[in-house]
């Protein structure tokens, strides 16, 4: 017994310079196998969320049309938003911030000239809009991300986002 005790008090304690070295070595390897895997995350989540929140306000739209026979106001954000909320039973509480939004403004909505054609979109990774609402087209300009949902008969144009 004596002896086990010698011994446990002459041995060293710590790590090698060599361990530490392969540890590092080690945990390096794995970030570089795990960080290329989540880039893009962050951007198919937006992506996800907008998509989500669009499908939402559309049938919120379409809803209030047919009880209405006339489409929400357009005018601005507020007054789409009140729109929405006054409608009953009540479908959305309030219109959802556009992730995609670097001032963390809502979703835009626009109603054609003729009043029955509407578009509603996130402005997309590039922050700009780049879709246009007329009478049964939705138009998107070159190199457009956003996200649309409308109820346009023709697309024009086309975006990497989506339309809904």
């Amino acid at each position: 017994m004596k002896k086990m005790i010698k011994f446990w008090r002459n041995m060293k304690k710590g790590f090698t310079l060599m361990e530490l070295m392969i540890v590092v070595a080690v945990l390096a390897i794995l970030a570089a196998i795990l960080i290329p895997n989540f880039r893009g995350i962050t951007a198919d989540a937006k992506n996800s969320t907008a998509k989500a929140d669009l499908r939402n306000l559309k049938m919120a739209v379409i809803l209030y049309q047919n009880q209405f026979n006339v489409l929400p106001d357009d005018s601005s954000s507020a007054k789409f938003e009140e729109s929405l909320q006054n409608y009953s039973p009540r479908v959305v509480d309030r219109v959802p911030v556009d992730p995609w939004s670097p001032s963390g403004a809502k979703y835009q909505y626009d109603v054609a000239p003729d009043g029955t054609t509407f578009g509603i979109w996130s402005v997309g990774q590039n922050g700009s809009t780049d879709t246009t609402i007329t009478n049964d087209t939705c138009t998107f300009a070159a190199n457009a991300d956003d996200i649309t949902a409308t109820n346009a008969k023709t697309i024009s144009g086309s975006t990497s986002g989506g339309v809904i």
